[in-house]
């Protein structure tokens, strides 16, 4: 692979990320303390109630309807929730992509009226087509770059993502010895989450729930303004039959995923999502690829060929090895819409970026996984077989060794 030298000397002319150069600069410039870790970060601090959400069954839906009509049956439980928390003075957390969401609500809203709310939620959500399990948890947190950051978050997310199912809200301690009343009575421990620390299930909460119902389902979304309303007021059937030609694009994608070592400091790991975006912006550029999203936790990249993908995604697994992390790449192929957003950026929705993310994400191998319908020229056949069954899709394809 061709060298890159990736150091936080490059910072400051190249990182475009979420999180601020000056803060991961201003921390490794001087000796790392306590004291100067809570003093740079003070001005982020936030104290709240988490919302965590994540939708049920995704992959199955993504087999059965058009890209059109799931991007619809996965926003319909989006604009509830976003009504329903704001109605309260919660705030949205980051775009609202794929089937999963964020809210925030700051000390001085009760956990229970936020519970309360998400009650009502589950309550309006159980009409629709795809259901929802909700994390809730209050803590210390820090907002950067228009994202949440600290253990707290990290842990309701993981919770909502892995350990709930539709129509269930999973509660942290903090939440539950702040309610009282039915709503206390009715939550059951989770014993077998017993690992991940005390937590409580509500599940199908019959009793009276105290709730604002709210009027704004416009949720930060991951398309324009008129693509959303274009979904919101058409029916599933004639959604069936758009095209959406000016969105639509037929592209290899290069899902990445690269793990996180545990550090004591939060902007230690800042620091290493500063210099894994590096990373995959330079690669990226030398191999002329389209970056949609890179983050420093994950990265979509787009190409026309699928031979130099997996020659992108070989160079970003040894580029990051080198700098002492483990990236995973998956690759498919198919069609995608692409959608500017009003900042200038872009995000993608697609069957392949599900597939792409869950081979890279998902299926516990090593090297670049490549679904079959990847085209790769010479190097087809090269690789070593596969036969997956992920979220009870099947996934066939090859995987290079890296």
């Amino acid at each position: 692979m061709a060298t890159y030298n990736i150091s936080l000397a490059d910072l400051r002319q190249d990182i475009a990320g979420v999180i601020p150069a000056g803060l991961v600069l201003g921390w490794n410039g001087q000796e790392k303390t306590s004291a100067r870790h809570e003093h740079l970060l003070a001005p982020f601090r936030k104290r709240g109630t988490l919302v965590s959400t994540d939708s049920a069954g995704l992959s199955t839906l993504t087999q059965r309807y058009s890209l059109a009509q799931v991007m619809k049956l996965v926003s319909e439980p989006k604009e509830v929730i976003h009504a329903y928390g704001t109605a309260i003075g919660g705030e949205a957390i980051g775009i609202w992509a794929a089937d999963n969401s964020q809210m925030f609500f700051e000390e001085q809203i009760a956990p229970a009226r936020v519970v309360a709310q998400m009650l009502a939620v589950q309550q309006r959500v159980k009409a629709l087509r795809v259901q929802v399990g909700i994390g809730i948890h209050a803590c210390e947190c820090y907002k950067v770059g228009g994202g949440l950051f600290g253990e707290g978050a990290d842990f309701i997310e993981a919770i909502a993502e892995d350990e709930t199912s539709g129509g269930e809200i999973v509660l942290s301690r903090t939440i539950v010895e702040r309610l009282t009343g039915p709503v206390r009575d009715a939550a059951r421990v989770r014993e077998d989450l017993q690992a991940e620390g005390e937590l409580w299930s509500l599940t199908d909460f019959s009793g009276r729930v105290e709730a604002v119902e709210g009027g704004n389902p416009h949720y930060p979304t991951p398309f324009d303004a008129a693509f959303f309303q274009r979904v919101r007021s058409t029916s599933m059937e004639a959604l069936g039959k758009e095209e959406f030609p000016e969105y639509r694009k037929k592209r290899t994608v290069v899902f990445v995923k690269v793990d996180h070592r545990p550090h004591e400091f939060l902007l230690d790991s800042f620091t290493d999502m500063s210099l894994i975006d590096l990373a995959i912006r330079r690669i990226a550029s030398s191999h002329g690829a389209d970056v949609v999203k890179s983050n420093g936790t994950l990265a979509i990249v787009l190409f026309e060929e699928g031979r130099e993908a997996v020659a992108f995604a070989r160079d970003i697994i040894e580029g990051n090895r080198a700098l002492g992390f483990k990236a995973h790449a998956g690759l498919a192929r198919g069609e995608v819409y692409l959608f500017p957003l009003a900042n200038g950026e872009r995000e993608i929705a697609g069957n392949p970026v599900n597939i792409a993310s869950k081979l890279a994400e998902d299926s516990g191998l090593e090297g670049v996984l490549v679904e079959k319908p990847v085209a790769l020229g010479a190097l087809a056949g090269q690789g070593e077989p596969f036969q997956l069954t992920l979220s009870k899709v099947e996934l066939t394809g090859q995987r290079f060794e890296v």
